[in-house]
């Protein structure tokens, strides 16, 4: 399938006519194009008055390519024709070229213009496109392709090079200006149709002839885009070219360039993408998303984060407290899609703030987690975080330019491996994580942020009216632990519902391997609990037929009692503790495994015998994160992130209580 390369249309602020000076000078070699070798006139036609110059030339061209590719092939050079139509009256000059050599094989045509920019006559504009064709070649189509499209760009990005070298050459010799074209006495011209006639049958698709109503030219692209390669240029206005196909209205440029990134530059991936991603915006009322909606009270009054400065680089900065976040708290009180239409609120606000700035087009994320504990961990809070990033990575490609994650706990590398596998590839690299204090080091979060800006609760100078108000009050909450786990299918199937009869137990029995992880999650709905962690060692080698009846999911062994004709020894793994727990608490825990084997999480009714309830009911979930999972992510951390700090070293059976509970009443 042919491959299409358009490029920005380039401008010079100088006269055609001085232009053409510049560029003839460029024949029959050119010292900035070492590969270009020479060339030879093979046809040249000019009018008697003057007025039309057409010429054809044969370019010889030395390839960058492999020897081995060479032998292949059986050329050391390759040869295009190259011809161009000059017409003084109408000020344009038209350029096809087009190989010569393998053109059974390959085909490769280029189609170049310059004339007078249409909103200035004295500056000239250039537009340039080109075609490849890859019929066959030898088996090695690809490698070919990519060796093409790999000395297009770097030709291409000495274009301009050239010609204002040419200008400034001839500047030195004193020339600063051309005279127009003038109509000579005496002299008859041709008419148009005449001097087309000398202009190859292959001009009948020269670029001013093409209808094209999308132009961007590279001074626009500096000016707002920044510095872009030839091949993110040409998909850019390939990209709007495609969907002007479609749609009347399309994103702008920024937008474009955002999305191409995160789909690799495949043009009808990025299609597919941003057509999505306008018909969610337009279903959801987006563009309208900050004059029609407000943050309710609670997520204005509890949710720690805001707008702060800029970085280094000119991006807007957003600090978000997750430490001081009651992320359950919040889902109790307000749910999941107030706080995501605020998490869209927030991008907008990004949004907006970043196209109030030349070549901005994302910020910078500071997470300070500080504070940060098992609560954070519940599992509908990490179901909600996995559906707020598929909306942002869907809708809001390369929006953050970095992400600096502050004030890591020994408690990160766990949080980590739990939600890492919903957050892109892309992101993830975008992350640098500082443990303890290590961001106030030399190579800290300053190599971002100017010193002065940074937040008064990190130990800068700079003032921050971000505020933690705490957990939110239990009697803001318009939903239950249950309604929660109502609306989401994948919860109910992850949490189980228990109830214990006074004196009864409730038993769950993993078997674990050394370095992993055992974390639970439980809310105690009725009655009072007790709960404790324990390492079960058996006298005799375990039997199935003693297990009968115990179901099996997920990896984790469930069990109401075990059996009696099991002989076993249980050693509670903390200090012989047994917590309890009243009626409303929400536990969320974990165990390092330092010793593999069996574990028993035990649920026991405790309530006490003035209680008319007899009944204790609890859900709970539990997760097992294999050793290979949980290492993997720890060096994975190691291994991206540029500042992991003591984050990950710390989290090990020597640094960490074997096991730890967090309740929130």
């Amino acid at each position: 399938m042919p491959q299409e390369y358009q490029l920005p249309d380039r401008v010079y602020k100088y006269p055609f006519e001085l232009i053409m000076l510049a560029y003839e000078r460029r024949f029959p070699t050119c010292a900035m194009i070492p590969a270009f070798l020479g060339s030879e006139t093979i046809y040249e036609h000019k009018s008697k008055d003057g007025a039309v110059h057409v010429i054809e030339r044969r370019c010889k061209i030395d390839v960058e390519a492999p020897y081995l590719l060479k032998k292949v092939c059986g050329a050391d050079y390759v040869y295009f024709n190259q011809r161009n139509s000059l017409n003084l009256r109408n000020r344009t000059l038209n350029i096809v070229a087009t190989n010569e050599t393998f053109n059974n094989r390959v085909k490769i045509k280029e189609e170049c213009s310059y004339k007078p920019h249409p909103d200035n006559e004295e500056w000239t504009i250039f537009t340039q496109r080109a075609t490849l064709n890859i019929i066959s070649f030898f088996g090695i189509e690809a490698q070919v392709e990519k060796l093409g499209i790999k000395a297009y760009h770097k030709n291409i990005k000495k274009g301009k090079e050239i010609i204002m070298y040419y200008i400034n050459e001839l500047k030195t010799e004193g020339v600063t200006t051309a005279p127009r074209w003038v109509q000579p006495d005496n002299v008859e011209s041709e008419s148009d149709s005449e001097c087309d006639s000398f202009a190859s049958a292959d001009d009948d698709s020269r670029l001013e002839d093409v209808a094209d109503d999308y132009k961007l030219d590279s001074d626009y692209i500096n000016t707002h885009l920044g510095e872009l390669n030839p091949m993110e240029e040409c998909s850019i206005i390939q990209l709007a070219k495609r969907m002007k196909q479609t749609f009347d209205k399309i994103p702008d440029e920024r937008v474009l360039l955002r999305f191409l990134r995160a789909r690799n530059f495949d043009i009808e991936k990025t299609r597919e993408m941003l057509i999505k991603s306008m018909a969610w915006r337009k279903q959801f009322n987006i563009d309208a998303h900050l004059d029609i909606w407000s943050p309710p009270p609670i997520i204005e009054k509890y949710l720690p984060g805001g707008w702060h400065r800029n970085d280094k680089d000119g991006r807007p900065v957003y600090i978000l407290r997750l430490g001081h976040l009651d992320i359950k708290g919040m889902l109790r009180a307000v749910g999941e899609d107030a706080l995501l239409r605020y998490a869209l609120y927030i991008c907008e606000q990004g949004i907006q703030k970043t196209n109030a700035t030349a070549q901005i087009s994302s910020w910078t994320l500071l997470i300070d987690l500080e504070g940060l504990n098992l609560r954070h961990l519940w599992a509908p809070a990490r179901i909600a975080m996995r559906r707020f990033t598929e909306v942002m990575e869907q809708n809001y490609p390369e929006t953050l330019g970095v992400v600096l994650i502050v004030q890591a706990p020994r408690l990160f590398p766990l949080a980590w491996t739990l939600v890492k596998s919903f957050i892109n590839e892309n992101t993830r690299r975008k992350c640098l994580v500082y443990g303890g204090n290590d961001y106030l080091e030399d190579d800290g979060i300053h190599s971002y942020i100017h010193r002065e800006d940074i937040p008064d609760f990190l130990g800068g100078p700079c003032p921050c009216n971000i505020e933690c108000n705490g957990l939110v009050p239990r009697e803001d909450y318009t939903r239950s632990t249950e309604d929660v786990l109502e609306k989401e299918a994948g919860l109910q199937s992850l949490y189980k519902n228990c109830t214990l009869k006074k004196g009864e137990f409730h038993e769950v029995q993993v078997e674990a391997d050394v370095d992993g992880v055992i974390t639970w999650d439980f809310d105690c709905v009725l009655g009072e609990l007790q709960f404790s962690v324990s390492h079960r060692t058996f006298s005799q080698p375990q039997c199935n037929s003693s297990l009968a009846g115990l179901v099996e999911m997920a990896g984790i062994t469930y069990s109401t009692t075990p059996s009696p004709t099991d002989s076993y020894t249980d050693k509670i793994v903390e200090d012989s503790t047994v917590c309890s727990y009243l009626e409303g608490d929400s536990v969320q825990g974990s165990y390092y495994v330092s010793k593999p084997g069996t574990y028993v999480l035990s649920w026991g009714n405790a309530t006490p015998p003035a209680n008319p309830s007899t009944k204790s009911t609890f859900l709970y979930s539990i997760e097992m994160i294999e050793p290979k999972d949980y290492a993997g992510s720890v060096s994975s951390l190691t291994s991206s992130f540029s500042n992991l700090s003591s984050a990950g070293s710390s989290w090990n059976s020597s640094s960490v209580a074997s096991w730890n509970s967090m309740v929130s009443r």
